[in-house]
């Protein structure tokens, strides 16, 4: 009898990180047919990956999101595990450490050029409900009479993505301006408990992450800001609705729907991107969009300007750990998407100028400074 393929995948955060790393998982069946495949994967994010068919086991490990050096002791219990034959193969593509070289503007394709065989499979994330998942979704949109309503619009506004910093209040008066539509109604969905008089106003935190995907099929747009709610609506178990991105352009750690379905070649031209914060201008997009989603698009949609500041921070980390070839590997990444540009070799130099000043500073935060 032919031995068994042990392998391990390491992807602990986050549940948008999660989804991608689906399509490695897929890819891992695909290339070792029989293998029986480990995912180790945080505990916070470990129902994102339930029933999933290329899922043999889940290992739960919980290690702070941001503690590298936590994250680099385990990598090296993992090779010892290696080495006494626990797995045959380890395939990290944890977005950390020395992955960070693989960043070139889009998460999705970092974590997919961190295995290190070709992608064959369709990149789509698995996600697979359950029937009671399936069922308290539908009970949810029974209840709340989402099928009375022309317009059903699910409204990300609590993201963990760091892309967007939106109040409660503020999410809440867009909803009210929305629902001045006839036929409109607001799912609110993050896990902040909503309670308004308006029944057109509803609280979506009743329901899971998996069981809004499932919510999906009830709704016709989605006002997101690229975190978990985005992209679980990308997967397999969801509708993939015309949606509004508003977006921070100038976080570190840009990831916009946009860049990514390009670098992907798929189709966005259901996609609006904003990026002003400007309440007036979203209410104005998304009730266009609701009638006209053409039009809306040609009229708000705002292009994400390309820059490399995250390249500063990964210099950075790299740095701390004297990770010169995965810097090396990062320029090679991105001088390959994006060419020769001098944008990026002046965050890449600056990365170098300024990193003995923000060690000191980050040490003095650190060890000096805490309470």
């Amino acid at each position: 009898m032919a031995k068994t393929t042990k392998i391990l995948l390491v992807q602990l955060y986050s549940n948008g990180d999660c989804l991608y790393a689906t399509t490695v998982a897929r890819q891992i069946k695909h290339d070792y047919p029989g293998c029986h495949l480990t995912w180790a994967i945080s505990s916070f994010c470990k129902s994102i990956i339930a029933h999933n068919p290329f899922v043999d086991e889940v290992m739960e490990v919980n290690i702070a999101k941001n503690d590298v050096a936590a994250f680099r002791r385990f990598k090296k219990e993992l090779n010892h595990r290696q080495q006494k034959g626990v797995f045959d193969e380890i395939f990290i593509t944890h977005h950390t450490d020395t992955n960070l070289a693989f960043y070139d503007g889009s998460i999705r394709s970092s974590i997919l050029k961190a295995y290190p065989h070709p992608i064959t499979v369709p990149i789509m994330p698995v996600l697979q409900l359950s029937a009671d998942e399936i069922k308290s979704s539908e009970s949810f949109a029974i209840k709340h009479q989402l099928d009375h309503y022309k317009h059903v619009v699910l409204f990300e506004f609590a993201p963990q993505s760091g892309q967007l910093s939106i109040t409660k209040e503020i999410a809440i008066s867009i909803a009210e301006t929305l629902v001045k539509k006839t036929g409109t109604a607001v799912v609110l969905s993050s896990a902040n408990k909503i309670e308004h008089q308006n029944p057109a106003v509803i609280d979506g935190s009743t329901l899971t992450l998996r069981e809004t995907a499932a919510l999906t099929h009830h709704c016709t747009l989605l006002l997101g800001c690229s975190s978990g709610i985005t992209w679980i609506s990308t997967s397999s178990a969801a509708k993939l609705l015309p949606m509004v991105q508003i977006l921070n352009a100038t976080t570190t750690w840009v990831n916009p729907i946009s860049r990514d379905f390009e670098q992907f070649h798929l189709p966005a031209e259901k996609v609006i991107e904003l990026l002003e914060f400007n309440e007036s201008k979203i209410t104005r997009c998304v009730l266009e969009a609701l009638d006209d989603f053409e039009k809306a698009r040609n009229h708000f949609n705002q292009p994400i300007p390309l820059h490399f500041k995250t390249t500063g921070s990964i210099v950075y980390n790299l740095l701390c750990y004297l990770e010169f070839g995965a810097i090396a590997l990062h320029i090679k990444v991105n001088r390959q998407v994006y060419g020769h540009r001098s944008a990026f070799y002046k965050e890449l130099l600056m990365g170098f100028v300024t990193f003995p000043f923000r060690l000191i500073k980050n040490f003095f935060v650190k060890q000096v400074f805490k309470t």
